[in-house]
């Protein structure tokens, strides 16, 4: 017989959760597990979304928008940010979203005191590599920010 685990059981970690990138290809699948943790997972993106489900919010916002991003972190205890371009592109819709857009989060969560924020970025998990340098799958991982 199966016993139930403590997370099965638990109240929700968080009241709001803010998940960005949400019609990305991870957003997706992360969509409906973080969804567990939290009473109301608020989630956004640019692009098209499934609607909100129960306990779920749907926001559309631009990151390089302030004051869409403001309001989208207001009432959140936590954030998940996969947004942004994840592709090679031209620079400026990189620009906009991946450094512009991350200011505007981060500045927002300083604002509204949310005090977790999951970063994901696949250029931290090859960061030291030269940037000429061809990296493939069996290279060895190099992250940046780790004392190790």
């Amino acid at each position: 017989m199966a016993t139930a685990s403590p997370a099965d059981s638990a109240a929700p970690a968080f009241a709001r959760l803010l998940l960005t990138g949400a019609a990305g290809g991870l957003g997706r699948v992360l969509r409906p597990r973080l969804r567990r943790l939290c009473r109301v997972l608020r989630a956004s993106d640019i692009a098209a979304m499934e609607p909100a489900g129960e306990g779920e919010e749907v926001v559309v916002a631009a990151l390089e928008d302030a004051a869409a991003v403001d309001a989208l972190v207001a009432g959140a205890e936590a954030i998940v940010h996969l947004g942004g371009v994840s592709v090679e592109g031209p620079f400026e819709p990189i620009l906009r979203a991946n450094i512009v857009g991350v200011h505007h989060l981060y500045e927002a969560a300083r604002r509204h005191g949310v005090r977790r924020i999951v970063f994901a970025s696949s250029n931290h998990v090859t960061g030291f590599y030269r940037q000429d340098q061809v990296v493939t799958p069996l290279e060895p991982m190099r992250p940046t920010g780790t004392t190790a």
